[in-house]
């Protein structure tokens, strides 16, 4: 049984959604894991594997994603690290490298065993009016492309680089 932390940092709920659904399936595969907020500072230390994730605004991790990796980036480097992101780019096959490419600057801190981009959503009521009136110039209508078999067979995938 791997300890594990999920940490995620979210603006309208996508990432931490995703972080529950990673949770639930290590969780039936019967690993140790605990989910938390990066807000709340979460403790790094003592575990197999720490997952991070976060929403994506202006292709860059949330400010405190980025800030709680910066801060823990030496526990971070003597432990097994995945990192992944929520963006509405990733459900177009083409921006694959893209949105990928939104984990760079976390990258630079890091060297994690296994990446990915999700799929995200855009709900209109939990985002910004600044934001509702940009993506309304863009013609973003609500949108939600967050794919629960992809996400639980990437905690399946992930999982495998712990060595028990």
């Amino acid at each position: 049984m791997a300890r594990i932390l999920i940490g995620w940092a979210s603006r309208a709920g996508a990432a931490s959604d995703i972080a529950a659904l990673l949770a639930d399936e290590l969780r039936a595969l019967g690993h140790d894991v605990d989910v938390a907020d990066l807000r709340t500072r979460p403790d790094a230390s003592s575990r197999d594997l720490v997952v991070l994730g976060s929403g994506i605004q202006a292709g860059q991790w949330y400010p405190e994603a980025s800030a709680w990796v910066a801060a823990n980036e030496s526990t971070l480097s003597t432990t097994r690290v995945a990192l992944f992101n929520v963006c509405l780019n990733a459900a177009q096959p083409s921006k694959r490298d893209e949105s990928l490419g939104y984990n760079k600057a976390v990258l630079s801190r890091v060297d994690p065993v296994a990446l990915e981009s999700f799929a995200g959503r855009y709900a209109p009521d939990k985002v910004t009016w600044f934001k509702r009136l940009f993506l309304r110039t863009l013609q973003q209508s609500a949108q939600d492309h967050v794919d629960e078999k992809a996400v639980r067979a990437w905690g399946r995938e992930i999982v495998e680089l712990v060595p028990l």
